[in-house]
């Protein structure tokens, strides 16, 4: 049943695509790589899901090389070119660090420029959220990428969660004309936990998250386990956001294997249309 369900997923969001090629309809998504480049992956597995986005932004990547060769995969895969954008340096603790980075369908999506890291004064984060720009059809937009401390306490994660409201108040405040602002990312946190609230309840550009909370994002060892990953999104600029929203469901290669050789994290993904001008 549970292989049942997981085709199901995967049935889903291929219709979704299919649909998006003909209806000017594009998927944004986010994906935690767990440790892109530094351990063992089964990059031709992740291209088969990750093809299914003109865009991705990428979380937990340790090296230029494994965007490099998950973008070959990709092409080698779909036959198209692909580009890619990494931060200009790795963010974290001394023990730890690792970057940001984008890939996207060059005929599909346009780099427009970096926006750069959060600039964090008070070193409310960990790991600065990190920021870039982009053009799909008639639809500019800054993602914003985001990945939060595990640390020991729950409340950690609560402290980052707290100040993301500033995060997005910094990069909309970066563009005057640029409104659309998406920030997206492993928050270690479910979206409805109090500590989002000064973002999604007292921004007044009506913030919402995409994914519902009841919607599990990271891969345990028998079944999902968490709800962790998800995509904010201000409900009075980006008003191409159709109201689909999702993940890509690859268990379906088995629990273990995917934990092992692809991730343990599943992407997470919003629908945009651009069949209407921008509004900035």
């Amino acid at each position: 049943m549970k292989r049942f369900k997981n085709l199901i997923s995967v049935l889903i969001i291929n219709f979704i695509f299919s649909v998006s090629i003909f209806s000017q309809e594009y998927l944004i998504a986010s994906f935690n790589t767990l440790r892109l480049g530094q351990n063992k992956k089964d990059y031709k597995k992740v291209a088969e899901i990750l093809n299914n986005f003109p865009i991705i932004g990428l979380i937990e990547v340790m090296n230029r090389e494994g965007v490099e060769k998950l973008v070959d995969s990709l092409e080698e895969f779909s036959g198209e070119k692909w580009s890619y954008f990494l931060s200009p340096y790795s963010v974290g603790t001394d023990g730890y660090k690792e970057y940001y980075a984008y890939i996207w369908k060059a005929d599909s999506v346009s780099f427009i420029k970096e926006n750069g890291f959060f600039h964090d004064s008070f070193s409310s984060f960990i790991r600065p959220p990190f920021g870039a720009t982009f053009k799909i059809d008639n639809f500019d937009f800054t993602l914003v990428l985001a990945h939060f401390i595990y640390g020991k306490k729950k409340s950690f994660r609560e402290a980052e969660a707290f100040y993301l409201n500033d995060v997005y108040n910094y990069f909309q405040n970066l563009d005057s004309i640029e409104n659309d602002v998406i920030i997206a990312g492993d928050f270690n946190l479910p979206a409805n936990n109090n500590s989002f609230l000064p973002l999604v309840l007292k921004n007044k550009d009506n913030i919402i998250y995409a994914l519902s909370p009841s919607l599990l994002t990271t891969i345990g060892k028998k079944n999902l386990a968490n709800s962790y990953d998800n995509i904010f999104l201000s409900l009075k600029y980006t008003k191409e956001f159709t109201g689909v929203s999702g993940t890509y469901n690859f268990t379906y290669h088995g629990f273990e294997y995917s934990r092992r050789y692809i991730s343990d994290h599943l992407p997470v993904f919003i629908e945009i249309s651009s069949e209407n001008e921008d509004d900035d």
